[in-house]
């Protein structure tokens, strides 16, 4: 069997959670795939810090899904455990680090969204540059976009930027689950065309 690990965090607001269901819908009904995860949504809304797991178990045969001892899984994502993070805002990835190992693949916006504290001057916001440099003593894997103006830009509107996110992660990694399986989830929600439209302009990174 083959494990998949997806970690999202952002803030409030930002569609997280959204990204997650999103994720685990597109294995609910396959026989040979499991999926869990957990979801922290304290301050989803008030933007505070949100974070979702999704990890996914594919079967190679089909003995694997009765074998309840070897499918025992935390739906938390442990220290180093990701295969991928996922941040839409910049200084929450540094947050998610933990997660990371030396192969994990990172995509994050690096639009900030600048708290009360660095406003007042009574704090200051990390460069790009440093929160880059950071996250590659961990991994090389590092790939980051102004999401928030590509959603803008294309739709008038920030909604779209955690789904634009759904797609450089199926066009940067190597998730063993179809895109096709996302449009049809996407298609069955609101705002569908827009959804949809944000989700191919992602692949297309």
């Amino acid at each position: 069997m083959k494990r998949f690990n997806i970690a999202i965090i952002g803030l409030g607001g930002q569609g997280i959670i959204t990204m997650g269901t999103v994720l685990k819908n597109a294995a609910l009904n396959s026989d040979s795939q499991d999926v869990s995860g957990s979801e922290r949504r304290g301050g989803a809304q008030r933007e505070g810090y949100v974070e979702t797991f999704v990890k996914y178990i594919f079967y190679e045969n089909e003995s694997e899904p009765n074998d309840s001892k070897r499918n025992m899984h935390s739906p938390m994502i442990e220290a180093g455990g990701a295969n991928v993070l996922i941040s839409l805002e910049p200084i929450e990835t540094l947050r998610g680090a933990r997660y990371l190992n030396e192969n994990s693949i990172v995509i994050f916006n690096e639009r900030p969204y600048i708290p009360v504290s660095v406003r007042m001057g009574q704090a200051s916001y990390p460069d790009i540059s440093f929160i880059v440099a950071e996250l590659k003593k961990i991994t090389k894997n590092i790939f980051f976009y102004d999401l928030d103006k590509i959603s803008t830009d294309n739709f008038n509107s920030l909604t779209q930027r955690n789904i634009i996110a759904l797609g450089i992660l199926f066009a940067k990694t190597d998730i063993p689950i179809s895109p096709k399986t996302i449009e049809n989830i996407l298609l069955e929600g609101k705002s569908a065309d827009n959804n949809l439209k944000a989700f191919n302009l992602g692949l297309s990174f």
